[in-house]
């Protein structure tokens, strides 16, 4: 089912190309902990796998003593997988994970999954025990969109009962789900009549979610909404830039509000697009990269290794701006906040809304395939791949640097804050409107600094009498925390 918030980014094969490894090769790796590999049991080869993979790319692993942990003992004695993968995370990591079921994580990471096609948020009143869920917008073709609902409706219960928090992930990965519509105000919960049944399909949810050219006092506006850098989009975000060029677009407004990450390589691809012309013909820096040491300094010589990513040719469509409005929020991280930073130093770029999630580190997703055969024995020297076939469906997030822009703008762990007094507008949940709506407060005040047309906010009454609730925005879909900028496991070499 849907995996909620990881995405995939570039191939770094040529950086551990050029930087090597740090292991000989299969022979050793079977003499390693006193034990031939092929004799080690499956638990004892996943906790093997843990500790490998870790001690070699993770950012901050010169933290922990690997003296302590690369030998047989500790493959034997870690029933909890988790828990030793977790011990070794640095206490500021919130994003690295492990996995049992990397299959479904690729998939997800290339914005295919099965699903019902929307993303959801979580509402608490401080008065009741029950949730509801106010949906946040919704794919096109997507079963969601299928049964006619839209950005700001509000699920108050499924399958005939209420919404807790021991079944809300139901409403991801549940095969087939019939939902109970409804209205909530200072009053409590009204149902709407009949209920909304769907069946999950796998599809391509498509991130290029909303885009349009508003014309305002004089003014020619491209509106996008993106939801995740996902390779597959580039080909759309290039139509849509086309578009906007031949409309005359002169100011780009770029929605970002529920953009948790993804690729690296199309996070640059969309700046180029937005950079002043003159970025991109130089190629100037987009961003830099700081390693571990292993990685950061070319083995032969112990020069640090250039890991910076410059801006790429995407002249035929750049939009060659000096200003770029974003809308963000809470939901807005990684490879999101990795655009608003590297575009920082080359043009003027005004955030409206509220204050992102903060994550300036990248990392990629590697199996145990991945790991064991394109790191080192690519180079076809006899990797025995039936010795990881009972375990192949273990794999790893791992945070493995951090990165700044050109300036060496690197801590925002407290998130990017539009300017407080004019420009922080936090979203209503309760009162949300269609994406590219003029009357939708972020794109209103955003237009309003454009265009000069000043913006008066009107909400809705319900709006307006709301009791005190809490909003569980990390709830949705088993792994909404995770906000990422993620690389791909390096490919085998030919």
């Amino acid at each position: 089912m849907k995996f909620k918030g990881l995405f995939l980014c570039l191939s770094i094969l040529s950086l551990f190309a050029a930087t090597g490894c740090n292991r000989d090769d299969e022979d050793v790796l079977e003499a390693e902990g006193n034990m031939p590999y092929a004799q080690l049991t499956d638990s004892e080869k996943i906790n093997k796998f843990i500790v490998d993979c870790t001690q070699d790319v993770y950012l901050w692993e010169s933290l922990t003593d690997w003296t302590k942990y690369n030998n047989y003992d500790t493959y034997r004695n870690h029933a909890d997988h988790y828990a030793l993968f977790g011990g070794f995370l640095y206490a500021d990591d919130r994003w690295s994970e492990l996995t049992n079921d990397i299959d479904s994580w690729k998939s997800s990471l290339q914005a295919v999954s099965t699903t019902y096609g929307y993303t959801l948020i979580f509402v608490k009143f401080s008065n009741m025990d029950r949730y509801f869920a106010i949906v946040l917008y919704v794919c096109a073709g997507a079963p969601a969109e299928k049964a006619g609902m839209k950005r700001g409706d509000i699920i108050v219960g499924m399958n005939g009962g209420d919404i807790t928090e021991s079944n809300y992930t139901d409403l991801y990965y549940l095969p087939s789900i019939s939902l109970q519509m409804g209205y909530v105000d200072g009053n409590g919960f009204s149902l709407k009549p009949g209920s909304v049944s769907m069946v999950a399909v796998g599809m391509y949810e498509n991130p290029v979610n909303t885009f349009r050219i508003i014309e305002k006092n004089g003014h020619r506006i491209g509106y996008l909404c993106y939801t995740a850098y996902v390779d597959a989009s580039r080909d759309e975000l290039l139509d849509v830039f086309a578009r906007f060029k031949a409309g005359g677009v002169t100011d780009v407004v770029l929605d970002l509000r529920y953009n948790g990450g993804g690729h690296a390589s199309t996070a640059r691809f969309l700046s180029s697009i937005l950079a002043p012309v003159a970025a991109v013909k130089n190629r100037d820096v987009y961003l830099t990269q700081k390693w571990n040491d292993f990685y950061s300094r070319d083995p032969s010589s112990g020069e640090i290794v250039d890991n910076s990513e410059y801006f790429i040719d995407t002249l035929s469509v750049n939009m060659n701006l000096n200003r770029l409005h974003v809308l963000v929020s809470e939901h807005t991280a990684s490879a999101s906040e990795a655009t608003i930073i590297g575009l920082k130093p080359y043009m003027d770029v005004v955030l409206v809304g509220d204050t992102t999630h903060g994550k300036y580190y990248g990392g990629y997703v590697l199996s145990v395939d991945d790991y064991y055969y394109a790191f080192y024995y690519g180079d076809s020297r006899g990797y025995n791949k039936e010795h990881y076939l009972n375990i192949s469906n273990w794999g790893m997030y791992v945070m493995t640097y951090r990165y700044a822009n050109r300036n060496n703008y690197p801590d925002f762990s407290g998130g990017l804050a539009p300017e407080p007094d004019m420009l922080m507008l936090p979203e209503d949940y309760f009162d949300l409107k269609p994406f590219g709506d003029e009357t939708d407060p972020l794109l209103a005040k955003a237009l309003e600094r454009i265009t000069g047309e000043k913006y008066v906010p009107v909400r809705s009454s319900a709006a307006e009498n709301m009791p005190p609730y809490t909003v569980f925005p990390e709830m949705g879909g088993g792994n909404a925390a995770k906000k990422n900028l993620i690389h791909s496991a390096p490919q085998p070499r030919p």
